[in-house]
């Protein structure tokens, strides 16, 4: 099975509280980190919450404007953002339109506020904007500063924005203000190991690395099952002190390093190995883990990888993208999943993926249609694809846990 690819990723988690943020756009300039007086837990972005979802789709071949639109996730309506009498919203006038691009979806900063990234690439731009998608204004042009292109990066902590992205001598990380655009470099100018995991608290789990992976043979079959050897090390770095400590380390005398999977969902930091079968917590304050199960299905080191992709923790269990059991959060009980009918995509089947968790429902691609896109070549002449269209849809945490699709579709998805 394949997943779906798209900005839209159904692991983000519901951001909290911002500031008022500042009308005037601001050129980022980098300064040396301040301590956020919020204090609250770090939470990523997302493009909706319990009450709206936001959407958008591309007004002409040429991509070149994007029309929002809202999902009111208690009644279904799908309208475009928009309250100019005669509007035909495919024109850069009306309200509802955005020609900043490429752009992401609009992410939720607070019951007031959505912010979203825009490019180019080499001059993005954060900009917010009212609820309805209204009274757009820039936050800050981050002029040298190349941040990575995909929602997971945007993480808030109710006063500040935190992200990752890339100057000429590697990976940072920065936060901007949202009451004034100032941009700062939580990683004291040096540049940092990618990836990360997430966040914990006001720590971000990174990654450090001593591992040398073998000289390729030519022979594909035994390259593709050598491992690499040394040490990969998890550290936390905190947004307040900008001070980095060693959580835990792995070493290739006692594990198969790239058959370890590591998540963080829900606060909660999780290491999968998957030559042992076993799943295993581990404490942020000693660095100690605990085994919640070795009943996993073991993978020997010689045989392709699986994908182990950890999605959510859905009323106590921790859900997999590809396999077919549920692991208790507390207890580490294990127990097959009820699956859902199957989803094709690109003549691939998967388990519908989670686009938002809410309090006791999910949004998640429901069903495809065989659909045919348009767009402008790069010689500027039309071209088609034959591809298939996702539409999204509400179902109850326990209908999903248990492979009921009680589905109430609400709006398509991207493509």
């Amino acid at each position: 099975m394949k997943r779906v690819h798209s900005i839209l990723l159904a692991t983000l988690l519901l951001a909290g509280c911002g500031s008022a943020p500042a009308a005037d756009s601001t050129t980022a300039e980098s300064t040396t980190a301040s301590v956020s007086a919020s204090g609250e837990p770090l939470r990523m972005l997302q493009g909706g919450d319990e009450k709206q979802y936001y959407t958008e789709t591309t007004v002409d071949e040429a991509e070149t404007m994007l029309q929002y639109h809202i999902i009111d996730l208690n009644s279904g309506e799908d309208s475009i953002p928009c309250d100019v009498k005669g509007c035909t919203h495919d024109t850069a006038d009306c309200p509802a339109v955005t020609t900043k691009l490429p752009s992401t979806t609009p992410l939720v900063v607070d019951d007031n506020t959505l912010i979203a990234l825009s490019g180019p690439y080499e001059a993005a731009t954060l900009f917010l904007m009212d609820r309805n998608c209204q009274n757009r204004r820039d936050l800050v042009e981050l002029d040298g500063i190349y941040p990575y292109w995909n929602t997971r990066i945007l993480y808030t902590d109710g006063e500040a924005l935190y992200f990752f992205g890339a100057e000429n001598d590697g990976t940072h990380l920065y936060r901007v203000t949202l009451e004034d655009g100032t941009v700062a470099d939580l990683s004291s100018g040096q540049p940092l190991e990618s990836p990360y995991l997430g966040a914990i608290g006001r720590d971000f789990v990174l990654t450090q690395s001593d591992i040398t992976y073998p000289n390729t043979t030519g022979d594909l079959a035994a390259d593709a099952m050598a491992h690499p050897t040394g040490t990969l090390t998890h550290i936390l770095l905190n947004i307040d002190t900008g001070e980095t400590r060693e959580l835990c380390s792995y070493s290739s005398d006692k594990y198969v390093l790239d058959r370890q999977y590591f998540y963080i969902v829900d606060g909660q930091y999780y290491w999968l190995d998957s030559t042992a079968g076993t799943l295993s917590t581990v404490d942020l304050a000693t660095g100690e883990s605990r085994l919640l199960t070795d009943q996993l299905p073991v993978i020997a080191p010689d045989e392709p990888p699986s994908d182990y992709q950890m999605e959510a923790n859905l009323n106590g269990w921790l859900v997999f993208y590809n396999l077919p059991l549920l692991v208790n959060a507390e207890t580490g009980e294990v127990r097959q999943r009820a699956d859902l009918p199957e989803n094709y995509w690109n003549g691939y089947g998967h388990q519908p993926s989670i686009f938002l968790q809410l309090q006791d429902r999910l949004l998640v691609d429901c069903r495809y249609e065989p659909y045919t896109r348009t767009g402008i070549d790069k010689d500027g002449t039309p071209i088609t694809t034959e591809t298939e269209q996702m539409y999204l849809g509400l179902i109850s945490i326990d209908d999903f846990l248990n492979g009921v699709p009680n589905y109430t579709e609400v709006c398509k998805g991207p493509y």
